[in-house]
């Protein structure tokens, strides 16, 4: 029997949202959803809110991982190498991600 799917994010209509953009660059299901995994009932982690996308826009090394990685959820490098090991992948990668409106304002 396939899970049934409970909505537990509900954005603005008038936010656009690409998974894959996002996959595609190296940020982890973790860094917005938490350990799912390890979840008795899925429930909302972080807010989703405008403020928090923007930091993680303008800071994105804090959640970059090898792209293979972003489906694990147990994955983590050294609490020390995070940092350093995100600004490598995002030169690798070539990340600049936009904070203008209309990248998520639609």
């Amino acid at each position: 029997m396939p899970i049934e799917w409970v909505r537990v994010h509900d954005l603005p209509d008038y936010v656009y949202f690409n998974h894959s953009a996002h996959v595609s660059r190296g940020i982890g299901c973790k860094s917005c959803h938490g350990r799912v995994d390890k979840m008795a009932v899925v429930f909302q982690v972080e807010r989703l809110s405008m403020g928090w996308c923007l930091d993680c826009h303008r800071d994105p090394e804090q959640h970059l991982r090898p792209r293979q990685w972003v489906t694990r959820m147990d994955w983590h490098p050294a609490p020390d190498e995070q940092l350093e090991q995100g600004k490598q992948l995002r030169d690798e990668y070539n990340i600049n991600p936009s904070t203008d409106c209309s990248t998520c304002h639609r």
